[in-house]
This record gives structure tokens, C-alpha cells and sequence, in this order.
């Protein structure tokens, strides 16, 4: 039978990833809690500005403000969600947080590791050091394996990957850098299944939230013209 969603994953594994970060969304429908809304920190006079420049009610406002103070919980597991999506890939493991090599995925037969952000920028100045140290641990120990320092969003728009180069490391050609749509093929085999995560997951959460929202003409091409500009073609 056919998978509806991605043909690299079963469809019950896609729809737990893509509920993990819908999970992290306020319930619109649900009353807010205005309380911890206040104890987070309100900013009053950036509210009047978003209100009058926005041109749209307190309500709508204050439904964003929900989401805004949600923002970094939800960002943290969209990152997670491409770590726990590609290891449900067949012949890959999620090792998930805590485990002793200290990275995020690896092949069973232990010949790829690869610790996966979401962004570029993710990693900031002096931790690519001990980034890099952690993967230099892994080839030490496999040493016929490959460990990718991997991201998900590229700086310009492009995918591959590299031999990583840093100051003050000694570099080593099986110490890599990975990035954009190269991630996806060098987990499920195919640079195609990152747009196609992309395309997918609307379905899913309309299956999810028992609704049935679609993007017209116009925001289908606009969105389109986004995943361009982020990847490349």
C-alpha cells in the first residue's frame, strides 16, 4: 500500500514527528491563559504599535503574543523534528538526548554519524570547537565511519557537503560538513524527500486537527518561490 505521506518513513512515524512540534502551538481555540500571558513579560507599547500599524483587534494580537512566547520551544522542535523524522529512516537510529556519543543520528551498521541542526547559525563561534572535537571522537572510535556536522537551512541557497575546515582544528576527510536537501539524500537516499517533507506536512496537520486548510494559486506559487530561495533549486 502506498504511503500518503513520504515514501522514506511510514506514515505513522510522519504523523508522530509532525505532531511533536504541532504540540508545541497554543490551542487556539482553548481560553488563554492571560495569566501566564502576564507573567511571561508584556510589552504594552510594542502591543499598541503591532495593534495600530497591524491594523487588527486585541484578540488577534494577543493570539500572536501566545504564539511569539511559544516561539523558542516551538523553533527547538522543529530542529528536532528533521532529527526524529530521518531516524525513523530504515537502517538509521535517532539516539536522542543523553545518549554517550553525544550526536544526534547514526546508520545501524555504524559507518555515518551525524549531529543535525536546523539552522546554519544554530552553532555559534567557539561551540563548532566542540562540535568538532565530538565528531573527532566518533571516527576515533569507528574508524571506517563518516561524521557529518549537519544543517538543515543553509546560509545561501545550495545543499552538498564538504570536508570541514576550522581554525585551530586539524582537518580530516572524514569529518564533514552536510547541508541543505544533501542531508536528506545521505539518510533516505533521495535529495528530493526534503521538498517532499516540505509538501507533506500541510496534509498532515489538516489529518491531525481534523481540518482542511489549502493555500491558493497565489500562496501555493509564493511558497514555492520561498523553498527556492532558501534551498536553490
Amino acid at each position: 500500500m502506498e504511503n500518503k505521506y513520504v515514501d522514506f518513513v511510514t506514515d505513522e512515524h510522519f504523523l508522530k514527528c509532525v505532531k511533536y512540534v504541532c504540540d508545541a502551538y497554543p490551542e487556539t481555540k482553548s481560553q488563554i491563559d492571560m495569566k501566564r500571558l502576564k507573567r511571561n513579560g508584556l510589552d504594552v507599547f510594542k502591543m499598541i504599535f503591532d495593534i495600530v500599524n497591524g491594523n487588527f483587534d486585541t484578540k488577534t494580537w494577543i493570539s500572536n503574543e501566545v504564539i511569539r512566547q511559544n516561539d523558542k520551544t516551538i523553533t527547538n522542535r522543529i530542529g528536532e523534528f528533521h532529527q526524529k523524522l530521518l531516524g525513523g529512516v530504515d537502517g538509521w537510529e535517532d539516539l536522542e538526548r543523553g545518549h554517550q556519543l553525544g550526536v544526534d543520528l547514526k546508520k545501524n551498521d555504524n559507518s555515518i554519524f551525524i549531529e543535525l541542526k536546523n539552522k546554519h547559525n544554530t552553532v555559534k563561534g567557539e561551540d563548532h570547537k566542540s562540535v568538532f572535537d565530538k565528531l573527532e571522537k566518533v571516527i576515533k572510535k569507528y574508524p571506517k565511519a563518516i561524521a557529518y556536522y549537519a544543517y538543515i537551512i543553509p546560509k545561501k541557497p545550495s545543499n552538498g557537503e564538504r570536508i570541514w575546515v576550522m581554525k585551530h582544528r586539524v582537518s580530516d576527510p572524514r569529518i564533514k560538513e552536510l547541508w541543505g536537501s544533501k542531508v536528506y539524500e545521505i539518510v533516505s537516499g533521495d535529495k528530493k524527500n526534503l521538498k517532499r517533507t516540505w509538501d507533506a506536512i500541510p496534509k498532515a496537520i489538516n489529518d491531525l486537527t481534523k481540518q482542511d486548510y489549502r493555500f491558493n494559486a497565489d500562496g501555493q506559487q509564493r511558497l514555492l518561490a520561498l523553498f527556492v530561495d532558501v534551498f536553490g533549486n
